[in-house]
Formats: C-alpha cells, sequence, structure tokens
C-alpha cells in the first residue's frame, strides 16, 4: 500500500458478499439477481481499488458474512488489505463495532459503503480535514441516506433505532449529532435501475475499469 496522508486514520469500507439475493435487492426487481449481484461486485472493486490508489489514509475492508468468502479474500491480497469481520444484529451495531474498534489516540475514522462510484479523493481529505478538528463529517446520500461518515469520537446514537435503507436516516442522523458537523455535497448512490442508467451514462466520465466500463455498455437497461 503506497504512502498515505493520513497515515494513523483510517477509512473503513462496509461490504457484502456478492451473493445472489442478498445484495442490491432493491435494483434486482428490475433488473433480476444475477445482474445486481454482478453490478455489485463491480461497484465494490471500483471503491476499493479508488480508495487505495487515492492514498489518502490505510483502508481496511469490513465483510459481511465473513471475511473468508472468495471475494474478500481475493480483494484483501490483490489490494493488500486487511480484512475485518463484521459484527452485529444490524447495520447500525456493525458500524458502531467498526468505529470503535478503530478508533484510537483521536485519529480519526471515516466509514464507506461501496455503491458511490462518485466518491472523489477530495471528499475523503475534506472528511478528514474536519474530522481531525473533531467535527462529525457526513456525505448525503441523494436518496435520504448517506454514503460517508467520520468522526475522532464515537456517538453511539447515531447508530442506535435508525430506519436503515430509508429515505430518514440522513435526517434521523443529523438530529442526533451532537457537537460540530460538517456537511458535504451530496452524492448518488446506485440502489435502483435509474441509478444504474445514470452510471452507464456517467461511465466515460469515470474512472472505471474496462471490464466495468464494457459490462456497463452491453447492459439493456430499456
Amino acid at each position: 500500500m503506497p504512502l498515505v496522508r493520513y497515515p494513523h486514520a483510517r477509512i473503513l469500507v462496509f461490504c457484502k458478499a456478492p451473493q445472489a439475493g442478498k445484495v442490491k435487492t432493491r435494483l434486482a426487481k428490475s433488473v433480476g439477481e444475477t445482474i445486481a449481484t454482478t453490478v455489485h461486485e463491480h461497484l465494490a472493486r471500483h471503491c476499493l481499488q479508488q480508495v487505495v490508489d487515492f492514498a489518502v489514509a490505510p483502508v481496511e475492508l469490513w465483510c459481511a458474512p465473513s471475511t473468508g468468502h472468495d471475494f474478500f479474500q481475493y480483494c484483501g491480497a490483490e489490494l493488500g488489505i486487511p480484512l475485518k469481520q463484521q459484527t452485529g444484529n444490524d447495520l447500525g451495531q456493525r458500524m458502531q463495532h467498526a468505529i470503535n474498534e478503530t478508533l484510537c489516540d483521536q485519529a480519526p475514522v471515516v466509514l464507506i459503503g461501496t455503491d458511490c462510484p462518485a466518491l472523489t479523493a477530495d471528499y475523503l481529505y475534506s472528511a478528514f480535514s474536519a474530522a481531525s478538528e473533531n467535527k462529525t463529517v457526513i456525505v448525503p446520500a441523494e436518496d435520504g441516506g448517506y454514503v460517508l461518515l467520520g468522526m475522532n469520537t464515537l456517538q453511539s446514537k447515531l447508530f442506535v433505532d435508525i430506519p436503515w435503507g430509508t429515505s430518514q436516516v440522513y435526517a434521523e442522523t443529523m438530529e442526533r449529532v451532537t457537537g460540530e458537523v460538517e456537511v458535504l455535497m451530496p452524492l448518488w448512490d446506485v440502489d435502483y435501475v435509474a441509478d444504474l442508467r445514470r452510471l452507464r451514462a456517467a461511465r466515460d466520465d469515470m474512472p472505471l475499469d474496462e471490464e466495468f466500463r464494457a459490462y456497463l455498455e452491453k447492459l439493456d437497461l430499456s
């Protein structure tokens, strides 16, 4: 892994194994489970490669349901990143556990998923800059969730009784934040077929690998 700007901080990438029927279920209703699962895998690989190449902070891959899945083993070996096991009964518990396990000596932590191909290095630099100043930082998603959450002090109430997977996640989270908060410009993630069309239309403006770009080009999204 290359030298990074924030060596004591961490980027926590939350990811599910690419298992049909377990990922991208909203997208699957329009395009089928096979395509949805393949899109999920491409997005995850793109995200991981990008955050490693950005060299902003060390990256950890937080895996569900198990670090032993072949996809995670491949990513860990190929990119030289440690694999961590997600633990908890819901997304909030899993996120809280990961952040709590990682925070140390006030070094900031930024948690992201793999659904937002528009995330850039500038967002990560801004997030770590804000979190280093004891701010909670969040990047809203256009659908009402969020695509990034950063902090250097655990705020447990941000992870309890949140209606995960709904358009209320960002609003509920903002109501519970204490202290200073920095909200960066919203981004979009890929959850529905309209998002997939948007990604395909923007593919030449994004650093997607050739395999992913070719896959998007051949999809029938009519």
